[in-house]
């Protein structure tokens, strides 16, 4: 029986309360304790290349939390306003007004134009498309970059969330990272061993020792 405790679910609003208390004053731990949080979910494409300077020694921890606290802000403050604005729409019956999605993918290659590809009419269609979540908009580039131009690399626009000088939030996403991404085995190993089994493998087949006799007539 394990005694370990369940980890409690962090949520934007939850991380800028706690990012505002004394456990902040020690930016390094703070964003350690809360590293899993942030390099997963919505967050974790603007989020993960703050965390990779940290490590880097290329950002120290204090401006660190505070660049990660705009984006925090940014995207709890665009929920906000898509969630008010779903609720608007929703007591309208024309349902105009509707929000645009919050996630811009495009393709470029390295000269900086937007790529094409075919689309299922056969016609050429600029490889941009919009999404409501990032980890979609991530899983389209990754998939266009594997197959695409060694030179190729994409863009993700976070349209909704803004900075506070005004321009919006944008990662880049390269294709070897992509690739790799994509090839990436799945978690876990396949084979695992039994508990109580010394060792044997979980899938082995279970042999019972027979004995033959023979007749010596």
């Amino acid at each position: 029986m394990t005694t370990e405790k369940k980890t409690r679910s962090m949520s934007p609003k939850g991380f800028l309360h706690k990012s505002t208390g004394k456990a902040a004053l020690a930016a390094a731990s703070f964003i350690e304790t809360h590293r899993a949080w942030l390099e997963t979910g919505e967050l974790a494409l603007f989020t993960t290349p703050i965390l990779l300077q940290v490590d880097s020694k290329a950002l120290m921890p204090t401006p660190a939390l505070e660049q990660i606290k705009e984006v925090v802000l940014a995207h709890h403050l665009a929920e906000e306003t898509r969630l008010a604005q779903e609720k608007m729409n929703s007591a309208s019956e024309s349902g105009e007004g509707k929000t645009s999605k919050a996630y811009l993918a495009i393709i470029w290659n390295s000269k900086g134009e937007i790529q094409q590809a075919e689309d299922s009419n056969g016609k050429m269609k600029d490889l941009r498309q919009s999404f409501d979540k990032s980890t979609q908009a991530e899983s389209w580039v990754d998939n266009r970059l594997f197959n695409g131009s060694p030179d190729w690399f994409g863009t993700i626009e976070a349209t909704k969330l803004f900075k506070q000088d005004g321009s919006v939030f944008t990662a880049t996403v390269l294709r070897v990272d992509a690739i790799g991404r994509v090839l990436k085995a799945p978690k876990g190993p396949v084979l695992k061993a039994q508990k109580k089994s010394g060792g044997r493998l979980s899938f082995g087949v279970k042999c019972k020792e027979s004995k033959a006799s023979f007749s010596r007539g």
